[in-house]
């Protein structure tokens, strides 16, 4: 039986995220049984009438038993998750080796969602997640210390975890990289690789590149001028395209080679405009969205997604991480491509995962035991061993490493540029936990389209993103801490 949110519990769930956020990349789908029903009509309503004042409180969960004694252990796990990641026939596989288990399945990721179910009584136990959500839900207690499963673990051993696995721990929300943990990647890239078409290159009469030298953001815009290729107004090849749904994490990136931050001290604020590196940062993202060097509003990828126009050879450069190596080659593409090594902004080198996809299990569930045991065969069982000899990401185990494919020329290409990335031992970046994963990007998006259109100056651009954001920061420091 689905039954309403009344409009005051959805007030203290659709916290400073946003009902339209989402815990990773979704795919919608319809309510299970047990799941409150959220409409758009309720969740339109309640964020334009009424101030988010609290957070979702998660009950006391049961203590571990497994890393007390052997036992049978029973229960129903509530997973949500992508079924292409998550498959049936990989649950029934995990049932029949665990026969006092059910695991219940719940399609998709969204945040709305989620905080439904937590409402209904009913949240689920596992959860897809991306690292940049771990310092929000920390803070709003959502998140079950798995300290004490990992350091008795035989499958998931702590000192055979990758470094990405940093992204999950935390001594508090503001301190995430050292601490306890609290989830683990299912797979990962350093993500600030840039993948180029070599025949672009070379019909540009751009130089042969070295594949153990980073470029520089410098180096970036001008190969993209000159591979850019125009018929009139029409863009036949792209110059250089990015992840902007990522872009203020790109910028974080930038300003940690020079030791800085995009927010404040306590991230009670985003600076832009009061910050002159962080300036320079921004104006490098919106001079090549004005010049047409890369995707924007007023120059949009012809596929819809710059994947898509790499694999087609529309497209010069892609920055993508190393998952993107098991799709990049195409018809148009196979032995014409290369991975290089992250650019720098000043030199300094990183390359860090800032997606960093995995799993959680939630502070509320009440089958803690039985969650591990499920969270251990997904991220270290044979589904673990089947995406590590995908190719698609790294795996979050050192001991699966070797596993990653190297059959053809281009997989042992990207492969030696990974072990250089992987080498950086990059510092994980410290994410706001008041924020929602995606609202500075959406607020730079909407502000870019509308300075690219003439209807404001950069420096307004800036003002109009800080004040956004800042007001979101508020709402969701009175969210958490109210």
């Amino acid at each position: 039986m689905v039954s309403k949110i009344s409009r005051r519990a959805m007030l203290k769930l659709i916290v400073s995220a946003g009902a339209g956020a989402v815990l990773a990349s979704c795919t919608p789908a319809s309510p299970s049984p047990q799941v409150v029903e959220v409409t758009k009509e309720v969740t339109k309503e309640v964020i334009k009438e009424v101030q988010v004042t609290t957070a979702p409180q998660a009950t006391t969960p049961p203590e571990p038993t497994l890393t007390a004694a052997p036992q049978k252990v029973t229960g129903n796990v509530v997973v949500m998750h992508f079924r292409h990641e998550f498959t049936e026939d990989q649950m029934k596989a995990f049932m029949d080796e665990h026969p006092g288990i059910t695991l219940e399945f719940v399609d998709g990721t969204d945040l709305t969602k989620f905080y439904a179910m937590y409402a209904a009584g009913s949240p689920p136990d596992l959860v897809r997640v991306q690292a940049p959500s771990i310092p929000q839900f920390l803070a709003r207690k959502l998140l079950y210390d798995l300290t004490p499963y990992f350091e008795t673990s035989s499958v998931l051993k702590m000192d055979d975890l990758m470094p990405a696995n940093d992204l999950y721990k935390a001594e508090s929300p503001l301190k995430i990289g050292t601490g306890k943990i609290y989830g683990m990647v299912k797979d990962f890239s350093p993500d600030s690789t840039v993948y180029i078409n070599k025949k672009i290159f070379e019909d540009a009469k751009i130089p042969a590149l070295d594949d153990t030298k980073a470029m520089t953001m410098d180096e970036i815009t001008q190969y993209a001028k000159t591979a850019t290729k125009k018929e009139g107004d029409r863009i036949l090849i792209f110059g250089y395209g990015y992840e902007t749904g990522w872009v203020d994490r790109f910028w974080m990136n930038h300003l940690a080679e020079k030791g800085l931050n995009l927010y404040s001290d306590g991230y009670d604020k985003i600076i832009l405009a009061g910050n002159e590196e962080t300036v320079k940062v921004v104006k490098w993202y919106y001079d090549m969205a004005k010049e047409k060097l890369t995707y924007s509003a007023i120059n949009p990828s012809p596929a819809g997604w710059m994947g898509t126009d790499f694999t087609a050879g529309q497209l010069a450069m892609c920055q993508y991480g190393f998952w993107f190596s098991a799709m990049a080659e195409g018809d148009n593409t196979k032995g014409l491509l290369a991975m290089m090594p992250a650019p720098t902004w000043a030199g300094q080198r990183r390359d860090g995962t800032i997606t960093a996809t995995g799993m959680i299990m939630t502070a509320a569930t009440q089958v803690p035991d039985a969650a591990w045991l499920a969270f251990e065969y997904y991220n270290g069982g044979q589904p673990a061993i089947d995406r590590a000899k995908s190719g698609w990401g790294v795996p979050g185990l050192k001991s699966l490493l070797d596993l990653i494919p190297q059959q053809s020329e281009f997989q042992k290409q990207c492969n030696k540029v990974l072990r250089g990335e992987l080498a950086l031992n990059t510092p994980p970046l410290q994410f706001n936990p008041f924020l929602g994963e995606t609202q500075v990007a959406t607020a730079y998006a909407k502000f870019l389209e509308q300075s690219l259109k003439g209807q404001m100056t950069f420096e307004e651009m800036l003002t109009k993103i800080e004040e956004e954001v800042n007001a979101a920061i508020k709402d969701g420091i009175s969210a958490i801490m109210g």
